[in-house]
């Protein structure tokens, strides 16, 4: 007799403190198919980021132009207890998705066929599913009239994403210290390595609650503790990353 499939988890990040939000998550992932697994989110505005030992506020400032947010080492701090979640749950694939999400409705339909095509595949990290802004990108795949994209330039947002377990353990490798959000050391880890993919619609969006753990929290994050260097360094640092993406898509084929 054949077995049925094994249905990918959905490692969910959530604070204590917010169970509607956890059972606003559950019920979206329950009926794609998808187990729900709570991972227990990192409340940042608890600590004190001078004696907080992963936080690098020297690295961050030459990096960013600015200090982190407390809120801000709070998501990066849960998103690195995902990708180890899901790499002790021992599957080959693995959801993680922050607690404010909604799917949309091609969500059910694409996402099974793009497991299937992405368990076929090794030239992969990880796919973000929920990015509004796409750059720099050339198409792989179209999966269940989905567009899968090489996204070179990996995008920004991190509140739906699929990790293999190459990806998730090159992620958590590079992950301290801490010195900039999460999605943007995606970003860099990602443009990097070349290994990032996206779907050209977003199929999960985002801020259905007040947001209570992410860069959100806490008034502009691009405000905070900024250096006069500020804009010089965001520069910089936009030109380097797009410029190694620009390399891979020359190279890409």
């Amino acid at each position: 007799v054949k077995s049925m499939p094994q249905r990918p988890k959905g490692f969910v990040i959530n604070l204590a403190a917010s169970p509607p939000r956890l059972d606003s998550a559950k019920a979206e992932l329950d009926g794609a198919q998808i187990d729900p697994i709570r991972v227990d989110a990192f409340d940042g505005r608890e600590i004190d980021l001078a004696q907080f030992a992963p936080y690098d506020d020297s690295k961050a400032r030459r990096f960013m132009g600015r200090s982190m947010t407390q809120g801000e080492v709070g998501c990066y701090v849960s998103h690195q207890r995902a990708a180890t979640a899901f790499l002790e749950s021992g599957d080959e694939i693995g959801f993680v998705f922050e607690d404010d999400i909604a799917l949309q409705p091609e969500f059910k339909t694409a996402v099974p066929k793009l497991i299937e095509w992405l368990r076929a595949r090794d030239d992969w990290h990880c796919v973000n599913l929920g990015a509004t802004r796409l750059k720099i990108t050339s198409p792989m795949a179209e999966v269940a009239g989905i567009e899968v994209l090489r996204a070179h330039y990996f995008p920004m947002l991190a509140h739906a994403l699929i990790w293999n377990r190459a990806g998730a353990n090159a992620f958590l490798a590079a992950s301290e210290p801490i010195f900039c959000p999460a999605d943007n050391m995606l970003r860099q880890v990602l443009t990097r390595s070349d290994m990032g993919l996206a779907t050209a619609q977003n199929l999960v969006t985002a801020g259905r609650f007040d947001s209570d753990i992410s860069a959100r929290s806490g008034g502009n994050r691009g405000q905070f503790r900024r250096s006069p260097l500020y804009g010089l360094r965001k520069q910089r640092r936009l030109l380097h990353e797009k410029a190694m993406a620009f390399a891979h898509k020359l190279g890409h084929r």
